[in-house]
């Protein structure tokens, strides 16, 4: 799988190890969304997500548009650094975030 644009309107979906999958900006109004082991880079069009897993996305830098999820795994992404932004989230797993400085 690697277009993902006609899956917007779904409840719940899970996308573990579609690794060919890059654009998920379609993605914004799933609730509860699951893409461990995938190759996104870019989760800005995420934020109204309910409960998202982005556990082990290595290329994830910047989640500052992150800050309204309600529940957010972001176990061993490793490219983070910054997590100030995600003060308001409510449950949140940083498990092996080995990258994150502040």
């Amino acid at each position: 799988i690697t277009d993902v644009s006609a899956l917007g309107n779904v409840h719940s979906l899970d996308l573990t190890h579609c690794a060919g999958i890059t654009d998920v900006s379609a993605l914004g109004n799933v609730h509860s969304l699951i893409l461990r082991c995938t190759g996104i880079t870019d989760v800005s069009a995420l934020s109204n997500v309910h409960s998202l897993d982005l556990s082990c996305c290595a290329g994830i830098r910047d989640v500052s548009a992150l800050g309204n999820v309600h529940s957010l795994i972001l176990a061993h992404c490793t490219g983070i650094t910054d997590v100030c932004a995600l003060g308001n989230v409510h449950s949140l797993n940083l498990r092996g975030c080995t990258g994150i400085t502040d």
